[in-house]
């Protein structure tokens, strides 16, 4: 058995794509329960707690916004009243819409950084109490493009860049309580907001392997990160080669 048995997990942003795969590993790897968290695909979302129950974890869903701070305390008290305790947060909820910034209104940018960036501290601080009891951890998914910024996606590259910052930062401040935070940054990842950039077949040339990782890879490396009790203020790529 290893350290995520009998743990409960809550992923933000896991309707789909990686979201969803760390869910499900998480369950494969023995959680107890998971939180399901999306905010416009509920069906989606039910889905995917239905495929955790499947394989053995109990799960919950819960709508909402991270952005907003009484949707992360409402996600985080879910957990909490289920299972009467929190074990790991992988803040994976996020936005891309590509833009190029002379074409940008404030409101562009700003929701990048909400959801991006803000959502990401609204769920570690709500949770941050219950991860101090169980000596927890909190994964952060980030982007390669947080330490490669591209054109058409400044605003996104300034929101995981800064990301990457408060993760580190944060596992020094946080090492003495305990609570582990770890920063993963995947690069191309087969998922439907990735392919909001429209054909991907000229990233999937940049790459050395040639093709796009799926979410299953990066839910293996976050679990790996996880379970291994060395790992904070590190930044986990897995890129293909690319970074």
């Amino acid at each position: 058995m290893g350290w995520l048995t009998g743990r409960v997990v809550l992923v933000t942003g896991s309707s789909r794509g990686i979201g969803r795969a760390v869910v499900l590993e998480a369950a494969r790897r023995g959680a107890r329960g998971v939180v399901v968290n999306y905010v416009s695909r509920r069906d989606a979302a039910e889905k995917v707690a239905e495929e955790a129950r499947r394989i053995g974890a109990d799960a919950v869903v819960v709508g909402g916004d991270v952005s907003r701070w009484e949707d992360a305390e409402r996600l985080v008290k879910a957990a909490v009243e289920r299972w009467g305790r929190l074990d790991v947060v992988v803040n994976n909820a996020g936005i891309l819409r590509p833009k190029l910034f002379e074409e940008m209104a404030p409101g562009d940018w700003e929701r990048e950084m909400a959801v991006n960036f803000f959502g990401a501290l609204n769920v570690a601080k709500a949770a941050l109490p219950h991860l101090t009891k169980t000596r927890g951890v909190i994964v952060n998914i980030a982007s390669v493009l947080g330490l490669r910024p591209e054109p058409w996606a400044s605003h996104y590259s300034a929101s995981k860049a800064a990301l990457i910052a408060w993760s580190i930062a944060a596992a020094k401040e946080l090492a003495e309580k305990g609570v582990r935070v770890i920063a993963v940054a995947p690069g191309g990842v087969d998922t439907d907001m990735a392919r909001e950039w429209g054909d991907l077949d000229w990233v999937e040339e940049e790459i050395p392997l040639k093709r796009l990782a799926r979410p299953e890879e990066v839910a293996r490396l976050v679990m790996d990160a996880v379970e291994n009790p060395y790992v904070t203020g590190d930044v986990l790529t897995i890129s293909g080669g690319l970074l």
